[in-house]
């Protein structure tokens, strides 16, 4: 089963398709293929990307509801997700 990792959504699938794998730090700027830099994220969550240099895309456009993506930490009890919110302001959301 793939969960989408968006902080507070409970968006599963068991198509592969119907969920998308996305870098955290892109290719283009020498970011790793590892699964430390990927989170699944469902079609809508991932709109909700935004990347501050990032000219044009659905990753260009900042909403109300974006999220900038910094990198996974871990814990005893499971994965953090670090983010920045559209406040820029950093957040933490803990995978059990």
């Amino acid at each position: 089963m793939y969960k989408c990792e968006f902080p507070c959504c409970n968006y599963s699938t068991l198509t592969r398709s119907q969920i998308h794998n996305h870098h955290i730090i892109s290719k283009m700027d020498k970011g790793s293929n590892k699964i430390y830099n990927r989170i699944w994220l469902c079609p809508t969550h991932h709109t909700k990307i935004y990347i501050e240099d990032a000219i044009k895309g659905i990753h260009a456009i900042k909403g109300k509801d974006s999220i900038i993506l910094i990198g996974w930490l871990s814990s005893t009890d499971g994965k953090i997700l670090e983010y920045k919110d559209i406040n820029n302001e950093i957040k933490y959301y803990e995978y059990k």
